[in-house]
């Protein structure tokens, strides 16, 4: 459906920002990116997502925000009084019974019935969204997973109103093949295809998700976490003045390694080439203890710091600030790399950025990376390249060099959200 000066979107989504999620963070620049385009931009959330953690950083400024409320597993175990964690924890979730659990809560039918969303959330959202296109004029929608609870919704809408145009987004994939997070895989791609046939079109954040999906969606665009405007000209922080690589984000050790860089590290700090007075190792997120335990496994410990979870805005000062951004992603079978949300930020720090891919190459990210004139990406096992590749950095860092470096304006402008959703448009 083409746009027209009437046209209005309502986007549906679980954990509408500012709830302190990856997901949002890309939720909110899409918002943000939309509303030149559309004369009403209107969200569907639960009103679960204000006990869960927030971040001022990730606010809208959405006035047309509609709660419902969600009677799903996780409303089981908030705290009234907020604060609660959006996610699982690390160390619980890889424990055979609770991955076990996740698995059958990930799986339809239980999916719809008590995963994230529920039942109730599914029903009270239809309600809800219904009334939303007939009093607002809604044309059309954007649900995000996930939840898949959320595409439901959509699903159900676009049964309704079979003209409403729909955009069926796909942050993660449903069914990942590298982490086996469903049961009966070929039963649940046949369900995605039941239920995203009504999609008029399925995107995603990269080519590699973008080969899975077209098993169940014949119309798959790719739709990557751009630069926001408001990263543009983000102000020059002093770097630390010890030689700092950082890491802000969670981590997957099942699929992630920062073996490659540890490695390295610990050779250049048996030549002396590094000392706790002269370097460090920052890592900010949710998984301290997994990094926690990498560092005592090489012996750097006395090197790293665990600052925690932090806001966005802290996370990128820390990015902005450091001399090396450690960037760390893998590959899906037969199809291709992931692309983290993270990944912009760190072109945006203007900073040197050192990437380590587990299972192969990732031509996707290697184009991306070529914006920057300063970059490492390697397969994980190639210490050699690591260890030269850090080294030449502090030895440009010893001779006082600039580490602010330059970025390529045609190639950046191609990542920025205003151009990713001027390109989504023309699909209509």
């Amino acid at each position: 459906m083409p746009l027209s000066p009437s046209s209005r979107l309502l986007i549906i989504y679980y954990n509408f920002p500012p709830v302190k999620v990856p997901g949002a963070v890309r939720i909110r620049n899409f918002y943000q990116a939309c509303l030149p385009y559309f004369d009403k931009v209107l969200a569907l959330t639960t009103s679960n997502r204000r006990f869960f953690l927030q971040d001022a950083g990730l606010e809208t400024g959405c006035r047309n925000i509609h709660e419902v409320p969600a009677y799903d597993l996780r409303w089981l175990s908030l705290r009234k009084k907020g604060g609660n964690k959006p996610y699982v924890d690390i160390n619980l979730k890889e424990r055979p019974i609770i991955h076990l659990i996740r698995r059958m809560v990930d799986s339809f039918p239980l999916n719809v019935l008590i995963g994230d969303g529920g039942l109730v959330y599914i029903l009270k959202g239809y309600r809800k969204g219904k009334a939303l296109v007939e009093k607002e004029g809604v044309t059309h929608l954007f649900s995000t997973f996930r939840p898949y609870s959320d595409h439901i919704i959509a699903w159900l809408l676009k049964r309704r109103f079979p003209k409403l145009y729909w955009i069926a987004d796909f942050r993660d994939l449903h069914v990942d093949p590298a982490r086996k997070n469903v049961l009966w895989p070929a039963f649940q791609r046949w369900c995605n295809r039941q239920i995203l046939h009504r999609a008029d079109l399925v995107t995603t954040v990269s080519e590699g998700l973008k080969k899975q999906l077209q098993t169940v969606h014949p119309n798959i665009y790719v739709l990557r976490n751009g630069i926001p405007l408001s990263d543009r000209n983000i102000p020059e922080e002093v770097i630390y003045e010890k030689f700092t690589i950082s890491y802000t984000g969670s981590l997957y050790p099942t699929y992630q390694s920062a073996q490659s860089m540890m490695k390295a590290l610990k050779s250049l700090s048996l030549e002396g080439k590094i000392q706790t007075e002269n370097f460090q190792l920052i890592y900010a997120g949710k998984d301290g203890a997994v990094w926690e335990n990498w560092m005592k496994s090489y012996e750097l410990s006395s090197f790293s710091q665990n600052l925690g979870l932090l806001t966005l805005e802290e996370a990128k000062k820390i990015q902005r600030k450091s001399h090396i951004n450690l960037l760390l992603s893998w590959v899906l079978p037969d199809s291709g790399g992931i692309l983290t949300c993270k990944l912009n930020e760190y072109i945006s720090a203007r900073r040197p950025i050192l990437a380590l891919i587990d299972g192969g190459k990732d031509l996707e990210l290697e184009e991306i990376l070529a914006v920057s004139d300063e970059y490492l990406i390697v397969e994980n096992g190639q210490e050699k390249a690591v260890f030269q590749y850090i080294r030449q950095l502090i030895e440009k860092w010893n001779s006082g060099e600039s580490f602010r470096i330059g970025l390529d304006s045609d190639r950046m402008q191609k990542l920025q959200w205003p151009e990713q959703i001027q390109d989504l448009l023309t699909q209509f």
